[in-house]
């Protein structure tokens, strides 16, 4: 059995209504940046109180005015925020990367 793939640790949350959780990293993803845009992920959220949330990601690119960052934006019913500090692993079969 592999070891987890840590996505990312969250820096900040939005909800974008219809589509879900735009979450931003708090340092960098090597993982997400192996991953080509778009990317359908299964994840699992680990929120800092112990709560585990399964859900679906998508892996985004978020232009700011100093950098670009990838991100995800995550369906996680029924989660509707995330706080700062959740960890988001991979919770499925890594897809073929490159």
């Amino acid at each position: 059995m592999s070891p987890p793939v840590l996505l990312l640790r969250v820096a900040a949350a939005w909800p974008l209504p219809g589509l879900g959780l735009l979450v931003l990293p708090d340092g960098p993803t090597p993982y997400l940046a192996a991953c080509d845009l778009h990317t359908a992920l299964a994840v699992e959220a680990h929120l800092p109180d112990g709560t585990r949330h399964p859900g679906l990601a998508t892996v985004e690119e978020v232009a700011r005015p100093e950098t670009t960052v990838l991100s995800l934006l995550l369906d996680l019913s029924p989660a509707r925020e995330l706080p700062v500090g959740t960890i988001i692993w991979l919770a499925g079969p890594a897809p073929a990367l490159g």
